[in-house]
């Protein structure tokens, strides 16, 4: 695959819209995982979503998941307690997915949810729109809001770390997809 070949299937990224959340992703490291509760924390901020759902259950520093760090982030950003899901148990994207929409039931979204924005780092958003797409249990309208900052589609080729985190990315998609555990699911979001 050439660089432009692999930047139209990793990278996606929508226009802002209105949603009924925005789910945010972890990242194993604390920028990256800054980066998206901030991305979160803007688009509720301006109005697109009336809540935000932190997922991650990895552990930072070994000493809290992923998605209680981001709560205190968007809490100390001035996000109320109410407009809070965390799911902190997942270890991966599938139980990203997987508990967030078990959270999203309990609390009795799920059944009246009809879009939701996506945010994690760009070069991680297709696989993240495909598990969402795969998973959720009925059609929902996705848009992806990823950072803008970190690895992007702008700069992934100018960095060996970045190019190497695409490409590992890559892989791992073409895997997951050759498996059988994501399917290709067509619209959803622009490249």
């Amino acid at each position: 695959m050439t660089d432009e070949e692999i930047t139209k299937l990793l990278f996606c990224c929508d226009e802002p819209c209105p949603a009924d959340v925005a789910m945010v992703f972890g990242a194993a490291n604390e920028l990256d995982l800054g980066r998206r509760a901030n991305r979160g924390v803007e688009l509720y901020r301006s109005g697109f979503v009336p809540k935000l759902l932190v997922t991650g259950g990895g552990v930072l520093a070994r000493t809290r998941p992923e998605a209680k760090r981001m709560a205190e982030i968007a809490s100390e950003l001035g996000v109320p307690a109410r407009d809070l899901l965390v799911e902190d148990r997942s270890a991966n994207t599938f139980e990203n997915i997987d508990f967030s929409i078990a959270l999203l039931d309990h609390h009795g979204f799920l059944e009246h949810l009809t879009s939701v924005i996506l945010v994690s780092s760009e070069w991680h958003m297709r696989r993240v729109l495909l598990t969402a797409q795969t998973r959720f249990p009925r059609p929902i309208r996705f848009i992806c809001c990823p950072t803008s900052e970190g690895c992007n589609r702008a700069n992934w080729t100018d960095s060996e770390a970045y190019r190497n985190e695409v490409l590992n990315e890559l892989v791992l998609l073409e895997a997951f997809l050759e498996t059988g555990a994501l399917r290709p699911v067509t619209g959803g979001s622009a490249t």
